[in-house]
This record gives C-alpha cells, sequence and structure tokens, in this order.
C-alpha cells in the first residue's frame, strides 16, 4: 500500500522486446527525472576490497559543469536515451489514455495487478510512484524511483538548467531490471563506445550555419593547407589521418592546429558559437582583453583574412628558419609536430604583445624574421630527446624561446 502524498507520473510509453528482456521507451521532463533519479557509483563498502557494491563509474565534476553550461545553449541536445531501472512497486503499466486525470493514476497505481492491456497495444502510460510509508523497510522515496544506468552525467548536468527553460529527455526504462542486467546493460552501453576523433568534430563545424570560433579557426586552418606559398601546404592531417604515401609530411592533426587558434579567440567557444547562433554578432569586451585573447577581434570583426596573415606570416619565419626540419621533418624532430607547434603557438602571443600595439593589427612577416633570427637553437636540437612529447618538452621549448628573446617566461 503507498499512503504518501506524491503524485504518480504519468509517462506515455511504447514497448521495446529484446533478447535481455522488455523495456519502455518514453519522453520525461529534465527536471522531473532530475527529481526522483540517482545513482550508486561503484566503491569498497567498509573501506575493504572485500565488498564493492554500485556499477556506475566516478562523476567527473569537470564533465558536469561543462554539460550545465551546454544545456542552456540554443542548440543543446540530448538525443539519445538516459537508462533508468525502476523497482516493479514504484511502476505500473495500464492502458494509455491521454487525458487521465492525477486522480485516476492515483487510483490505477493503488492497483497491484495491470489493467485492461490488448494484446496487441503498443503504446502504454506507464505510472511512476514512490512505494510505502516513511519509517518503513521497504520504503522507496520519489527520490529513488529511478536508477540510472547510463547518463548521470546528463542527469547531473541538467540540474543547472536556467529557470523557465524546457528540456524533454527520451529515457528508456527498465521495470525489475536485477543487478546483474543493470551491470550487463552499463558495461555494454560504455564498453562499446569509440571516442571521437577530435579532428573529425573540428571538420564537422564546417556543416554549422553560425560561424562560431571552431568553425571560424577551421576555415583559415583549411585556407593554410592549401596556400601554394605558405608554410602549411599540405602539412595538416584533415580528419587526423594523412594521405597516402604524405606520413612524412603530413604531420600535424586538424585538431591539433585549430585548438590553440580558438583558444586565442575565447575561453568559452561554446558561448560565443551560441551568440552568434541566436544571431547576435556585437560583444562588449573589455579593453585589454585582446590582449590575452589576441584573436579575438579578428573573430569580432569576421576578419579571418587578417588571422590568416598573422599565422602565415608567423610560421613562415618559422620555415625561414628551420627549413629543412619544417620542411621534411625527418623522423625524430618535434618542429612541426605537436610538441613545436604547441610550443610555437603559446610563444606567438608574446611575439604578437611585443610587435602589436593595438586589438586587431596585423603581425608582419618582417617582425617575424627579426624574432627568429635572435633565436639561436640549432635546428639538429629540436628533437624528442631534447624535448620530449607532452607538456614538458613544449614547456621547455617555450621557455627556451622566451630566454632566446631576454623574455620573461
Amino acid at each position: 500500500m503507498n499512503n504518501n502524498s506524491f503524485t504518480p507520473i504519468v509517462l506515455p510509453v511504447s514497448k521495446v522486446s529484446q533478447p535481455i528482456g522488455d523495456f519502455y521507451v518514453g519522453r520525461l521532463d529534465a527536471r522531473t527525472l532530475v527529481n526522483i533519479s540517482y545513482t550508486e557509483i561503484r566503491a569498497f563498502l567498509e573501506g575493504t576490497q572485500e565488498k564493492i557494491a554500485g556499477i556506475q563509474r566516478e562523476r567527473s565534476p569537470k564533465r558536469i559543469e561543462e554539460i550545465k553550461k551546454y544545456v542552456n545553449l540554443d542548440y543543446a541536445t540530448f538525443p539519445t536515451s538516459i537508462i533508468i531501472a525502476v523497482s516493479p512497486e514504484c511502476a505500473r503499466l495500464v492502458a494509455y489514455d491521454p487525458d487521465m486525470t492525477s486522480e485516476e493514476a492515483a487510483d490505477l497505481f493503488e492497483q497491484a495487478d495491470e489493467q485492461g492491456l490488448a494484446d496487441d497495444s503498443k503504446v502504454f502510460s506507464l505510472l511512476l510512484n514512490a512505494y510505502g510509508n516513511p519509517g518503513d523497510d521497504d520504503f522507496i522515496p520519489s527520490e529513488k524511483i529511478a536508477f540510472i544506468i547510463d547518463g548521470q552525467h546528463r542527469v547531473a548536468g541538467l540540474e543547472g538548467l536556467d529557470d523557465g527553460r524546457e528540456f524533454d529527455v527520451n529515457i528508456s526504462v527498465f521495470v525489475g531490471a536485477s543487478d546483474a542486467d543493470k551491470a550487463e546493460i552499463f558495461a555494454r552501453v560504455n564498453q562499446a563506445q569509440t571516442k571521437v576523433n577530435q579532428s573529425l568534430v573540428v571538420d564537422l563545424a564546417s556543416y554549422y550555419e553560425e560561424r562560431g570560433p571552431v568553425k571560424f579557426a577551421h576555415e583559415v586552418v583549411l585556407a593554410m593547407n592549401q596556400d601554394d606559398e605558405g608554410p602549411f601546404l599540405d602539412k595538416i592531417k584533415r580528419l587526423g589521418k594523412a594521405d597516402p604515401g604524405k606520413g612524412r609530411t603530413q604531420t600535424l592533426a586538424q585538431a591539433t592546429v585549430v585548438k590553440p587558434i580558438v583558444d586565442y579567440i575565447t575561453s568559452d567557444p561554446e558561448a560565443e558559437r551560441n551568440k552568434r547562433y541566436r544571431g547576435i554578432f556585437s560583444s562588449r569586451r573589455k579593453p585589454d582583453e585582446w590582449r590575452k585573447f589576441i584573436f579575438q577581434p579578428f573573430y569580432d570583426n569576421q576578419d579571418d583574412s587578417g588571422m590568416f596573415l598573422c599565422l602565415t606570416n608567423y610560421f613562415g619565419a618559422v620555415k625561414a628558419r628551420w627549413p629543412d626540419v619544417w620542411d621534411e621533418a625527418p623522423a625524430g624532430t618535434i618542429l612541426n609536430r605537436t610538441t613545436g607547434y604547441a610550443a610555437l603557438m603559446r610563444f606567438l602571443r608574446p611575439v604578437y604583445l611585443n610587435y602589436c600595439s593595438g586589438p586587431g593589427q596585423i603581425l608582419t612577416r618582417a617582425d617575424c624574421d627579426k624574432v627568429f633570427a635572435k633565436i639561436d637553437i640549432d635546428a639538429m636540437d629540436l628533437n624528442r630527446d631534447e624535448y620530449l612529447p607532452g607538456s614538458s618538452g613544449i614547456g621547455k621549448l617555450y621557455r627556451n624561446m622566451m630566454a632566446e628573446m631576454g623574455w620573461k617566461a
């Protein structure tokens, strides 16, 4: 018997039959899902390995914060289902009735057996409710109706929805799933996932109607890769893969090249894209903000040719300073691979600020040549042994170039 005052949730659903059993697919308001769902992180009980419970991985606060921002963007979407399990005590499957009132739902929920289900029914009403009374051993409160099998980060992120913002989610509901079934579903869904190539993500920006920071940078990078006179001609691996026979010369993944450029436009590319999505092109910037985001003025003014010139002039000087290493990219060298490119992009900002006195100015080739003429680093020292792959090698090369210029790192 259910004597608590929680009103049943009426969820129109379709039944899906698969080898593991039947489950139900429907739509639920995001706030309602947040209010009735919970998760259990797999962890040691009592601090030992003797007892372990839960099925979910640890939550990532960083990922949750990213999702909280994302769900408030005008193009936010979660098209794949959040998977939940509901105890049989908290669920009743009844005939679909679009006009069912709260009182009728409450009465039907109190009836233990399924009522009036035709064999050929395609759509049902799934009633979800708390069970029992507070203090009882079998009490299931409203906030524990739905156990999240998959989608805990999305649900946690939906807690950040702005007031008044509507957001429905599609859910798959397993009624009475055993712990073994929950574990199987979670493991199978997540084990089968393949991490998306970030260069593919960047390349898909070509389809965006609005020209956000990623698309803006992506289009400039494509232009540099096709510039017959430029330093990046045929150097970039579009989609992160080198063309057949060009593995030695195409050394930079598309995403590797684009990301530092975007970082010089904004710290929040999704928010900037959302402004363009809404048709907002003017932005209030702090007077000195361009000194941190040197390419922001170019983005604000849609001056892709100006940003193209800055990058081409800068890396043209790099190529002129170390031509053989840049053009041929001998095995073991790092100049136009991830380590070298990342260090050079980090070095670009102090170069720009030392030679450009205002926002949106073009960094000239002559100024860049002056800089690299002063850097006494031998081409053969630009190798993996001297500059280890990763952040340590990037930082070391950056600091060495800053020291050669007499600038404080």
